[in-house]
């Protein structure tokens, strides 16, 4: 594993890598939007010509070849591969244009490199393909992110489970909705110490810098049952989404001081991994 390299899968206007890249960290990209990757290519051209930063514009699949990929007219970080992802921002009152772009398996990415410190996901409905992918490397890395499928249990379910399978047995349910909120520790946990202005285009700090207390699996998913149970009425297409019980619950958020939003699942390997340099 080496210490200093992150994947950032799904680098979207760059906002998670630049951060990666100010701590003192190598990252490997991966981009499906063309336009996305080209501005990030220009953005960044400098870390690329340190060999700090390499950027793959291709889509993550379950094959080699081509792939309709669906650009989001109003939210670029909706852009997605997944047909039923793109419905769903259809009701949702925006509009999806289809692109066919390139596409590959996260093995093959994964194979042009040694294992990274930590991997963070943020595909739209295709995550999974790369928790998957994981299963095939010896050494895994000692940190990963996805973004948190809480639709369903069985979606929940099916994405802790892999990720017990692979090693992973320390858990984190984060927020993204408020990484506002979110300051970097100093003196650091991970990396450089950066001042670094989070938003909602941002995964936030990651590894022992992310957000909560690191939970058991059990812990994780008692968390989950709430947060499903919310998302399946008062999330983005929820029973109650822009109903008088929407406000109403707007209402109980504020009191709480936590809106509902989407959320990450960080996870930790407390084995000791064998590091290079």
């Amino acid at each position: 594993m080496v210490q200093k390299l992150i994947f950032d899968v799904g680098m979207h206007t760059g906002r998670d890598t630049e951060f990666y890249l100010k701590k003192g960290f190598n990252v490997v990209a991966v981009e499906a939007n063309p336009s996305l990757a080209a501005a990030g290519k220009s953005k960044f051209s400098e870390y690329i010509a340190e060999g700090r930063l390499v950027i793959h514009d291709v889509a993550i699949a379950d094959r080699e070849g081509e792939i309709e990929f669906f650009i989001n007219d109003k939210h670029d970080d909706w852009g997605t591969t997944s047909v039923e992802f793109a419905e769903r921002n259809k009701k949702l009152g925006t509009h999806n244009t289809p692109l066919a772009v390139r596409c590959t398996t996260f093995e093959t990415v994964l194979q042009q490199y040694e294992v990274p410190y930590y991997v963070k996901v943020d595909i739209e409905g295709a995550d999974i393909l790369c928790l998957q992918a994981l299963k095939a490397v010896k050494q895994k890395p000692k940190f990963v992110s996805i973004e948190a499928a809480l639709g369903s249990f069985e979606e929940t379910f099916s994405q802790l489970a892999i990720l017990v399978e692979l090693g992973y047995d320390q858990f984190k349910i984060v927020n993204q909705v408020v990484n506002h909120k979110v300051g970097c520790p100093n003196p650091p946990l991970e990396g450089r110490y950066v001042d670094y202005q989070f938003d909602g285009t941002c995964s936030g700090p990651f590894g022992e810098e992310s957000p909560g207390e690191w939970m058991a699996l059990e812990q994780t998913f008692d968390r989950c049952r709430r947060l499903i149970w919310e998302q399946r009425r008062f999330g983005a297409g929820g029973t109650h989404y822009r109903s008088v019980y929407h406000k109403l619950y707007r209402v109980w958020e504020a009191i709480r001081c936590e809106r509902i939003g989407w959320y990450d699942f960080h996870a930790k390997r407390t084995t000791e991994c064998i590091s290079q340099s």
